[in-house]
């Protein structure tokens, strides 16, 4: 009998498999194709008795079964259920222990949609843009795609901690970190390298529209951290010297882009932004062209 009530126990397990299985392929309204509950058959025994009651105590179901499955269409909720083998006389041997399970609705995701899988807010975002050095700089160093972004946004509009209906839900903030690197033009004297590292502080203007496209305004600034390298060449010394040159200064960007949101959470960022480095006596300015994708939580 304690093996009959072992493998009578171990459907409880095995039956939210099967329920969820059968839950996960409906729509997400309620399905009328049956639900199958199985459980493990005892040698022996062909017959088997089946109860469920829902959450308010009540025996939904009451059926004795030929088979090791029982299959039904219930509501969604939560209920119990126990088993019991019948033996060779029509009699019920033992019942097994009240187990639950839970019939949910399926959350029907959308390939291209607008929404934040936990209504957080948040959005992370990594990629790459194109430098392009406005003058003076343009004539001492080349363009870039040495110039890589990461980006941390939270959505008022989009957050279930934020509740509002004015302007405020189509804004929000965003801490950036950037690192590029210059080379210098070509020059028989001098090789050049400069090395940036900024982080700041953005704030946005966004669409929040039904589709699954929005713009984007952004403006913002912070600390940019430049490591200049200097390698000049002395013929009448024969050995190159180098120098290292170190600053902090602020910086600030004025932009926009456009948003594509698919496959349920990720999104797709590509856009221009003004930047600029306040250095002290000469400030670099450059577009910037940027590609970021991001995951929506």
């Amino acid at each position: 009998m304690k093996g009959i009530n072992s493998k009578l126990a171990s459907a409880s397990l095995l039956a939210l498999v099967i329920i969820f299985a059968s839950v996960a392929q409906a729509q997400a309204r309620e399905t009328a194709k049956p639900l199958r509950l199985v459980w493990e058959a005892i040698e022996g025994y062909e017959k088997y008795q089946v109860q469920i009651m829902d959450a308010s105590g009540n025996i939904v179901l009451d059926r004795a079964v030929d088979a090791n499955y029982v299959e039904f269409i219930l509501p969604l909720g939560a209920y119990k259920f126990r088993i019991a083998a019948i033996n060779k006389f029509d009699k019920i041997g033992f019942w097994s222990d009240w187990d639950t399970f839970e019939i949910r609705q399926k959350i029907k995701y959308e390939f291209f949609t607008n929404d934040y899988v936990e209504r957080v807010g948040l959005k992370i975002s990594g990629g790459a843009a194109y430098t392009m050095l406005l003058s003076p700089w343009n004539k001492l160093y080349h363009d870039t795609y040495n110039n890589y972004i990461l980006t941390i946004g939270f959505h008022l509009g989009n957050s279930k901690f934020f509740k509002s209906s004015n302007f405020l839900r189509f804004t929000g903030i965003e801490l950036e970190g950037c690192y590029s690197l210059l080379h210098n033009k070509k020059s028989i004297i001098l090789s050049s390298s400069l090395k940036n590292l900024s982080g700041g502080l953005n704030l946005f203007i966004k669409t929040n529209l039904k589709i699954p496209l929005n713009f984007y305004l952004t403006a913002g600034g912070g600390i940019n951290i430049t490591e200049q390298q200097n390698l000049r060449y002395y013929f009448n010394v024969g050995l190159p010297l180098k120098a290292i040159v170190k600053s902090q200064d602020p910086y600030g960007k004025v932009g926009a882009s456009v948003e594509l949101n698919f496959l349920y959470a990720l999104s797709l960022n590509v856009g221009a932004d003004y930047y600029m480095i306040f250095y002290r006596d000469k400030p670099l300015s450059s577009l910037r062209y940027f590609a970021l994708v991001g995951v929506r939580i």
